[in-house]
């Protein structure tokens, strides 16, 4: 789950320096490897970002109002206006610079080699991805994912482990099927999870709903890889993982409001949910009635 503190940083001149020159907003390990990190800066003045390079894969999302940008790498330059809204890719180990004559707002999220392999590798059967630079980027569900990923990061720990792996893992793969330089082609898979490893999984999900669970916790106890984990249990429950669990938390409130004397708030403790307001939330939107008033009116 997200954990705030961590840093993206940059080889400039053969040291290791902070992305911007001014702290962001929001910087969040996505995961606790630290592999992959989601910065957010708003208002940043005026700069000059001389020849870096990136040891991960680095996605820029600009916020704020439009402003003018000068930017190269060894082989691309880039002159104009870029708005909310658009992206840059940056793959690791590409020279490049940017200069900014007026104040810019962009969301930086990094992604490490380790996160790349987990989310994608399995797909390469051995081969390896590589992405090509790219400027002025405009691909709204890209964008949406970052968007999101940068909600869950605002959430700091709270935020849902699951959704954000689920995220993460399109991100990856989104970067892979649209921008690698050899086009990466996922051969489809239809019929759902085999019937134990859907056994298997749904036992695991039983068995630890008191804590946060990880799509790569569900895709390794099925012994898969995550994108066709994540696809064959849709097409087995019809639900994604993330529906799947936050339904048979649910399902395990009404039992313990109906069987036992513990409070609401004891009740969402137990089940994973940190912030009360987001258990009700999630249980009036599930059941169509509050937790307190199910108590009182079990159906």
């Amino acid at each position: 789950m997200p954990v705030p503190g961590s840093r993206i940083e940059v080889y400039e001149k053969g040291h290791r320096i902070p992305f911007a020159f001014r702290p962001p907003l929001t910087t969040t390990s996505l995961f606790h490897d630290d592999d992959a990190v989601l910065e957010r800066y708003v208002k940043q003045e005026p700069a000059d970002y001389g020849e870096r390079q990136m040891g991960t894969v680095l996605l820029c999302l600009f916020e704020d109002e439009a402003t003018q940008v000068t930017a190269s790498t060894e082989k691309q330059r880039f002159y104009g206006r870029v708005c909310s809204g658009d992206m840059w890719l940056i793959p690791p180990f590409v020279r490049h610079n940017a200069s900014f004559p007026g104040v810019h707002g962009v969301v930086a999220l990094s992604i490490g080699s380790l996160a790349m392999e987990r989310h994608v590798g399995p797909l390469m059967h051995g081969g390896r991805i590589e992405l090509a630079p790219r400027y002025g980027l405009k691909d709204s569900p890209l964008e949406h994912m970052v968007r999101a990923l940068v909600g869950l990061a605002e959430e700091g720990p709270q935020a849902n482990p699951l959704i954000t792996e689920m995220l993460l893992n399109a991100t990856c793969l989104r970067l892979a099927k649209r921008y690698a330089v050899s086009k990466l082609n996922i051969a489809p898979r239809i019929g759902g999870l085999p019937p134990i490893k859907l056994k298997r999984v749904l036992s695991y999900v039983e068995a630890n709903l008191d804590r946060p669970i990880t799509l790569s916790e569900l895709s390794g106890v099925a012994e898969m890889s995550l994108y066709y984990f994540a696809t064959l249990f849709k097409q087995s429950t019809s639900l994604s993982p993330h529906q799947y669990v936050l339904r048979r938390r649910i399902e395990r409130a009404k039992q313990l409001l109906r069987e036992t004397k513990a409070g609401v708030l004891e009740v969402s403790l137990s089940l994973a949910f940190e912030q009360p307001n987001n258990f009700a939330r999630t249980f009036r939107r599930l059941t169509g009635t509050s937790p307190r008033y199910y108590r009182r009116n079990p159906c």
